[in-house]
């Protein structure tokens, strides 16, 4: 007989919310099969915000991983390629079907209606095609010129980049949905909204500690960089928001994974840049 008011002997006890709500921000943002460690539902996505900076950090970390091992049986340039291969299989391309969907949306829509219904179509159109391509064409260049500034030391340089463009990636997300109204579409055989369940959960503590963790994390992995990469993030977060507000009147998740891919390369090309 159970001892805790409400909880019989046969229901199993539940994890610290805490817990509940890291455990679900990995399965919400990765593949990584923890959904079975640690049960949660819906109910945690809310605070599971608070942690889609330290999701960041593990997804760069394992790439970081990655090219360290990867450079020391192949060339810089395949060890990148591989490194951010594995970023995108262990989050399932979560972020690139949203930046290929924005760019289809944004690229092709004329009004509102319009860019929220192309969206919401799961075939990929040329915007996309092309878009995505560039980015991680990009994404695999800067982080060659990271490599190439510094080498022989280039694969420690590499990870620490890739540290600094998950966390920051997944930040802008946390920011974009506390300060931004999320839009509805009028298709009526929309697919999930991948953003909806987190509206109105980015209170302000969880805001705070979000950012907390973020600028901690990438202070220590860039140093005194850190400064310029993180104010550039924002700068782009900020674009990023207006351009949304105007076309659309707010966010949707397809909207919040572009800001994410498009904060990330931002992160590579500052740091690949001959300025610091």
């Amino acid at each position: 007989m159970s001892g805790v008011p409400g909880v019989t002997g046969s229901e199993p006890a539940r994890a610290h919310p805490q817990l509940r709500a890291f455990v679900a921000a990995l399965t919400f943002l990765t593949r990584l099969p923890v959904a079975g460690a640690v049960p949660h539902d819906a109910s945690d996505l809310p605070a599971a915000s608070v942690y889609f900076p330290v999701v960041g950090l593990i997804v760069g970390t394992a790439g970081a991983i990655v090219v360290t091992i990867a450079s020391a049986f192949w060339p810089p340039t395949l060890a990148i390629i591989l490194s951010v291969a594995f970023t995108v299989w262990i989050t399932g391309a979560f972020h690139e079907d949203a930046l290929a969907d924005s760019l289809d949306g944004f690229g092709g829509g004329w009004d509102k209606a319009q860019i929220l219904a192309i969206m919401k179509d799961s075939r990929v159109g040329s915007y996309a095609l092309v878009g995505v391509l560039l980015v991680i064409a990009a994404k695999i260049a800067a982080l060659q010129a990271i490599f190439d500034r510094v080498s022989p030391s280039g694969a420690i340089e590499v990870g620490r980049a890739l540290v600094a463009g998950h966390v920051l990636g997944r930040w802008s997300s946390v920011i974009l949905i506390a300060t931004h109204e999320y839009v509805s579409t009028p298709v009526s055989n929309e697919r999930p909204a991948t953003g909806r369940p987190f509206v109105g959960g980015v209170t302000t503590p969880r805001l705070i500690t979000a950012t907390t963790i973020a600028l901690l994390i990438v202070a220590i992995a860039l140093g005194r960089s850190a400064f310029v990469v993180i104010g550039i993030a924002v700068a782009v977060m900020w674009l990023a928001s207006r351009y949304f507000r105007r076309r659309i009147g707010g966010i949707t998740g397809d909207a919040l994974g572009a800001a994410n891919q498009m904060v990330e390369l931002a992160v590579y090309l500052t740091l690949a840049a001959r300025l610091i």
